[in-house]
């Protein structure tokens, strides 16, 4: 089983997500890690202490976010991404993966962020 980010309609909303996904450029997509991953690196205690709270809830259950809630996401890939370094020495995963998931959700929420009237953005 694989983690996933997508981008998801608010109740209510008559709106096409996949169409939305569709806008993602190459390289990136939808993928988010294995499952596994959920705990070992999401949930990890180095994700916490960067203080990605967001990102660190994954832990234990999916993580549905909506309006500012999606800036904050983006804040949080942001300072994982500034933190490569010390998320490579206190995890098992290297670089590549790290700026490759990332980089997908951060792809997802640049989308969402311009329908956020609308969508939000899950990692499940």
């Amino acid at each position: 089983m694989s983690l996933i980010v997508s981008i998801i309609k608010k109740r209510g909303v008559s709106i096409d997500t996949e169409e939305l996904e569709a806008q993602v450029p190459e390289p990136h997509n939808n993928l988010f890690g294995y499952e596994s991953y959920r705990k070992s690196f999401w949930g990890s205690d180095a994700v916490k202490e960067l203080g990605c709270e967001l990102i660190y809830s994954l832990r234990e259950t999916n993580v549905y976010v909506f309006d500012e809630e999606i800036e904050k996401l983006q804040r949080e890939f942001h300072i994982m991404l500034e933190n490569l370094e010390f998320l490579i020495l206190r995890t098992t995963l290297d670089k590549e993966f790290i700026e490759f998931a990332a980089g997908n959700a951060l792809e997802m929420i640049k989308i969402a962020l311009r329908e956020k009237d609308k969508v939000g953005i899950a990692l499940w």
